[in-house]
This record gives structure tokens, sequence and C-alpha cells, in this order.
């Protein structure tokens, strides 16, 4: 394989750190920074002209900025040890800082603010933007005092950033032995879906060792952040991190409990299928934790690149052919970063390029179809990105609920077809990993949720050391996994495997996944019975996530997602696909 095979092409923003353009785009934003400080520091407050001005500025400088960070944050992303993207990092962190306390002030002002449809109506730009500053004056009632927020925007790189920071490079280049080779922590979380049970077993205690090599620091990094977001809840007035994380999703309490409360009451199903694959694969007392992916049936998919553009090309052209073109075209301009390599960053994202109408994708593909449905899961995202890329600037954020459906509703579209053209020991193969998927994303995203919310509550009476983090991550494993894992062979390291913890921007990175997943089954399912004018129902609700609260866009598409009807309805179709399973191996 060529050094540059197989890896995403990035100069669509930059040819690297010394490309010309992108010191001068550091200088040409460092001007706009200093321009819109010298203008808030002008004003005494704003009326609609004054805010009219400065959305145009903070429009110029997100262009700028979006760019330079997307393009340091990818080659980070990609590398763990590349120096010049960890300079980058620090430089643009106090750049970003050195407009908080001017752009906080301009927050607290909009929320005293009072515009009216004479003020829309002679300022395009403030009509265009009503939901964003009716969102941010909302922000600015939770803001702190100018000189304060400076402060804190100052400190990030240094405070709760910085532990973010460590648990990136801890993880990346952690390493541990086996079968007399060493692997890093992200190559032995892969083996995890080998078909060969003893590779499984071995990978998953150097897993564990090699987390455990690293947990004080890890443990550190936890603590850290997990203050750093306890104190910023209890400084802006939220009262706790859950209620901040609900406001910063565009979310209501109540949508989050019909969630969950359709989701408990889902869990024995769940566990039935965990008990039924255990006792296939020959345990008595559910599944070691290790077994969770092994596959069933005989499915013997494998893809290279080129096999798995014409594979989703296809199915998900089939549902869109705009969505069809726009994957075609993410492996032929080399949007993808397949394969794993020491220092690059383990699991899947993908990065929005809305300047330049393009994304970018991470993955850790291994040739398998699991492998397909993530780069579908992803590309679901880069659709999302593509169908909002002509908003105006400033409104091109979704929040992370909806964040997840567009990639859960690829998973589904691709999973589903698969599963309908499969026979036998292949369709076999197919449902179990379907159920596999669902799985991941309530059992497991349940057990993350409970863990944060417990770590969350017992960071603010003192320090968790890593014997107590591990504890708790037990507990919660059995509480959403039930008897469908065996008790004696749990994985109490996962807060040590997901960055989501470690996020200083969104805690609770977690339930936006069972969301964003059963949202798209239920999404999937009016696809079902409408037919092809649904089509546009979904893409204009994908269009509506930037502009509205997560309610109103999924009213867009007919869905009350404040009800806990509608979850279980979702949960409904999967327990119809659990039931199969069942009937499948009644005989095992």
């Amino acid at each position: 394989m060529e050094a540059n095979e197989g890896r995403w092409d990035l100069s669509a923003l930059y040819n690297g750190f010394d490309d010309p353009a992108f010191e001068a785009d550091i200088a040409r934003l460092d001007g706009m920074m200093e321009a819109y400080r010298q203008q808030v520091r002008s004003l005494d407050g704003l009326d609609a002209a004054a805010l009219a001005d400065l959305l145009g500025r903070e429009e110029a400088m997100w262009v700028v900025g979006a760019d330079l960070q997307k393009f340091t944050n990818m080659r980070r992303e990609a590398d763990a040890g590349d120096s010049q993207a960890v300079s980058a990092m620090g430089r643009l962190k106090k750049l970003f800082g050195s407009v908080a306390g001017e752009a906080a002030l301009v927050r607290r002002w909009m929320g005293g603010l009072v515009l009216t449809e004479a003020d829309y109506a002679a300022h395009p730009i403030l009509a265009d933007y009503r939901f964003f500053i009716g969102e941010e004056a909302e922000k600015g009632r939770h803001m702190l005092d100018t000189s304060a927020e400076e402060l804190l925007g100052r400190m990030q790189g240094c405070a709760g950033g910085a532990w973010t920071d460590l648990r990136g490079y801890l993880t990346s280049f952690a390493h541990a032995p086996m079968n007399g080779k060493e692997y890093t922590l992200t190559q032995l979380r892969g083996f995890i879906h080998s078909p060969d049970k003893a590779l499984r077993k071995a990978a998953f205690e150097a897993e564990l060792a090699c987390s455990k090599s690293i947990e004080g620091g890890m443990a550190f990094a936890l603590n850290g952040v997990k203050e750093h977001m306890n104190l910023m809840a209890e400084l802006r007035g939220y009262g706790d991190v859950m209620t901040m994380t609900m406001a910063q999703c565009r979310m209501q309490p109540e949508t989050l409990k019909a969630l969950w409360g359709a989701v408990e009451d889902a869990l024995p199903k769940f566990h039935a299928y965990l008990c039924r694959k255990a006792r296939v694969l020959g345990y008595e007392k559910g599944l070691p934790w290790y077994e969770l992916c092994a596959g069933l049936g005989e499915s013997g998919q494998r893809f290279d690149t080129e096999g798995a553009r014409a594979y989703l090309v296809e199915l998900l052209g089939a549902f869109a052919p705009d969505l069809g073109e726009m994957v075609d075209r993410a492996f032929r301009e080399h949007w993808i970063d397949f394969y794993p390599r020491p220092g690059k960053s383990g699991g899947a994202f993908c990065r929005n390029l809305s300047n330049q109408k393009q994304s970018r994708v991470l993955t850790n593909f291994e040739g398998n179809l699991d492998g397909v449905v993530t780069i579908a899961h992803e590309l679901g995202h880069a659709y999302h990105g593509h169908l909002i890329q002509d908003h105006r600037p400033l409104n091109r954020t979704y929040t992370m609920p909806v964040a997840e459906t567009a990639s859960n509703f690829n998973e589904t579209l691709v999973m589903n077809a698969a599963i309908a053209r499969a026979r036998g020991q292949e369709k076999l193969a197919l449902l179990e990993q379907r159920l596999q998927d669902y799985t991941q994303v309530i059992c497991d995203i349940y057990s993350r949720f409970l863990f944060e919310r417990e770590v969350f509550e017992e960071r603010k009476g003192g320090f968790l050391f890593p014997e107590r983090l591990c504890r708790i991550m037990a507990e919660t494993q059995k509480t959403a996994y039930g008897p469908g894992l065996d008790p004696a062979c749990l994985h109490p390291y996962m807060w040590v495997n997901k960055v989501h913890y470690y996020y200083t921007t969104l805690s609770f990175y977690n339930f936006p996944y069972a969301f964003g997943a059963l949202l798209a089954t239920g999404l999937y399912a009016r696809y079902q019975k409408e037919g092809a004018p649904f089509v546009e129902k979904y893409r204009a609700f994908l269009r509506s996530t930037t502009v509205s609260t997560v309610e109103e866009a999924a009213a867009v598409a007919g869905i009350d997602v404040t009800q806990k009807a509608f979850w279980a309805e979702s949960l409904a179709m999967v327990a119809g696909q659990i039931d199969e399973f069942l009937l499948m191996t009644e005989d095992a």
C-alpha cells in the first residue's frame, strides 16, 4: 500500500501548515477579531443596526475560523503526534479566546434587546437569524461578566481543554503486547469483530491491560473535565450539567424522559436477544464482553474500498439519488481516511466543510460489513451537512440529538436492504449484526448515560480514583445489559475508551446516539408507509434542524418526540427483528 493510499485529502482547505494561505488566514482572522473587539468596545449597548453589523462580522470570522480549526483538528486526529497540529491548536485556542469577552457581552446585550418586525424588515440579516438571535439571547442570560468570560476563554487551552488533549494523547499512543506483538489501544479494540474467538478474547485481555497502564492519567483527565463542567453549570446559573446540556441540545427534558422511559420498558427484549446469543455460542451465564460483536451465521462478505463504494451508492442512491451521488463523490474525491494506524484517532467521525461544500470522514476500516455500515453512518452526517450548507454561516449548526439521525437513517437503509436480500445463514448473520448495532445504541448507550450521570454527581463531593470509576462502569453495565452479559466478564474500562466523556463543549454525549437511532427507525417506518413522497419531507426535516428546536424539527416530519408512545413504536420495530432472530435460533 502506498503511503497516502486510503487517506483523506485536506487540500481543499490547505496544503499544509507551511501553506502561505494558512498563515494568511490566521492573520486575516486576527485582524477581523481586533476589529470586532474595537467595535464592541465602542458601543454602550445594542440596537438593531448595531446587532446587524456585529452578526455580519461574526459571519466573516466564522467562515475563516472554521477552515483553520477544522484543518488543524483533522490533522491532529489523523496523527496525534503531528507536532505542527498541536502547535497550531494552541495558537487557535488563544486566538478564539481573545474575543470571548466581547462575544459574551454581545450575548448579554442581546438578552435585553427587543426586536420589532420593522427591525427585521429593515435588516435582512436579522430576519435570517431570527432563531439564532433568540437562542443566543438565552445563552446571554447565562453569561458571566465580560472579564470573567474573557478569562474563561483564554484558560480553555490550559484548563478543561487541556484534560481533553491529555486523554487524546494517552489513548493514541497506549499499547500492549498480544501474541508476541505490540498493538495500540485502537487496534486491540478492533479485534472484537474478529471471527477468531481466541483472538477476540486475547485482544480483550490485552485491551484491559493497556487501559490499566494509563488509568491514572485518564482518571485525572476525566475528573478534571467533570469538575470543569460542574463549575461551568454552576457559574452560568443552570444548576446542574444536565440542565445545561438540555439547553445546548435545544431539547426539552420531557423528550429525554420519554426516550429513556421507553428504553427501560424495552430492555427485557434486548436481554432476551443477548441470552439467546449466549446460548448459541455455548455460554450459560450471559455473554462475555468480548463476544458482544461475535458474528453468527455464515456471512463472509468482505469489502475493499471500491466494493464499499459500489455497495453504498446502490443502496443509498435507491432512497435518494442526490444521496447516492454525494456518496460516490466522497469516494472519488478522497473525503475518507480509511485505515487504522498508530497515532490515528480511534472510532469514526465526520467533519462537514460547509465553506467548500464538502465533508471529510475518518474511520478505521477493516473490510467487513460493519465497517461499510460505519462509513454509511458517517456519510449520513455528510448528507446532513450537504442539505444545510447553503444556510447562512451561523445557521449551519445542529445539535447532537438530531445530528445522529441522518447517520442512523443511512444505517437503517443499508442494513434493512441487505437483510431483505439475504437468505438462510447469510440472513441470520446480517440480522444478528443489526441487533448488535441496536444493542450498542440502546443497552451500551444507556449504561454510558447512567455512568456519566453518576460520575457528575460524585465529582461534586470528591475525586474519583480509577477503582471507583471501574466499579461505577461495571454496575451500570449490569443495569443496562441485565442477564445478557456475564457479570464475571464486563468491561470496567469503557470510561477510558469513549472520548465523549472528555468533552468540555457538550456533556452527556451519549443519549444522542439512542435518540438518533430510534428517531431514524421511526422515520424509516414513515418512509415504508409513504414511499417516495416521504423523501422530500425527510430532506425538509434535516434542513430545519439548524434553525429549530429538536421538537420543532421532528414535527416537520409529523413526529411528536415528547411522547413515550413514539419511542415505544420505534422500539417495537426493533423488537420485531429480535423476535425474528429468536425464531431463527430457537433450535440452538
